[in-house]
């Protein structure tokens, strides 16, 4: 794979993944719309990591924080930031 594709994938991926659209279906459409070869599942997924990297890192404070108050929060103690930032988690990903 070209490395200009490489950094076409990599640039399309950080610009839409936060967006309120699918960043997965960007990578999908992007061969259809330039011509260019299938960048593979291995790439699709590479990059997809890179973005969780890249948020943990930024974030890394956060998660360690969050990661702290874990045991507390799963007793129901919510009296540190680490463990309303743990319970308040929780409680978002409940469907």
């Amino acid at each position: 794979m070209p490395l200009f594709q490489l950094i076409l994938v990599a640039l399309i991926q950080g610009i839409t993944e936060f967006l309120p659209v699918s960043s997965s279906g960007h990578l999908i459409l992007l061969p259809s719309l330039t011509g260019l070869d299938d960048q593979g599942q291995v790439i699709d997924v590479a990059v997809h990591v890179g973005t969780l990297a890249a948020v943990m890192i930024y974030f890394w404070s956060d998660v360690r924080e969050g990661l702290a108050g874990l045991p507390r929060a799963l007793t129901g103690r919510t009296d540190t930031p680490g463990s309303r930032l743990a319970m308040g988690l929780i409680i978002a990903t409940i469907p």
